[in-house]
């Protein structure tokens, strides 16, 4: 079993996460915003929360199991559900935070981590009010996992498209999905 090298920081001690890491890129902080929740679109903003910093972060070692085991230290119970959120950096709340749930979320966080030492990271408790949580990249596929047994019998079937096709018998085009549109004269 590999031990983790991330430390808890309060946020009262200085830290200079650029001088610490410069030989190690695989190192990064989390600002992690904990206790609080984030308003709705459009004036996002986090409130009633807590600020706690995470050094020596490995981003090779770095999961949402971790996530949760650093929120088990800072005193919350997983589960109920955990939503966490970090912001790309130099954006806003309002079009910088993604979705941080699960392993495609985590390898989108780590594009940043090399040239960006220390990563905003936002949790809610319970339940979230950005949609965005919602798109991350593995949540589009709606994918369910059963435990069959050997007398189920499993029938797939494709999913059926209807194409609506319109013919303009003037200029002789087919279209499966738009309407022909003709401006001007011949």
């Amino acid at each position: 079993m590999v031990h983790s090298l991330w430390t808890i920081r309060p946020s009262t001690m200085g830290f200079d996460a650029l001088d610490l890491y410069v030989d190690h890129s695989h190192l990064f902080t989390i600002e992690l915003r904990h206790g609080g929740k984030l308003t709705p679109f459009p004036n996002v903003r986090y409130v009633k929360g807590k600020l706690t910093y995470i050094d020596l972060v490995d981003i090779d070692e770095f999961s949402v199991h971790e996530l949760d085991a650093m929120m088990l230290e800072l005193g919350y119970v997983v589960p109920p559900v955990i939503y966490s959120h970090f912001r790309i950096p130099n954006e806003d709340l309002i079009f910088g935070l993604r979705a941080l749930g699960n392993d495609q979320d985590v390898c989108n966080l780590a594009k940043y981590t090399g040239a960006n030492k220390v990563i905003q990271v936002y949790t809610e408790y319970g339940t979230t009010n950005l949609v965005t949580y919602f798109m991350s990249p593995n949540k589009r596929n709606g994918v369910v996992i059963e435990e069959l047994n050997e007398e189920d019998e499993v029938a797939i079937k494709p999913k059926q498209r209807k194409q609506k096709l319109v013919h303009d018998p003037q200029h002789e085009i087919f279209s499966s999905s738009l309407p022909l549109v003709v401006y001007g004269g011949e």
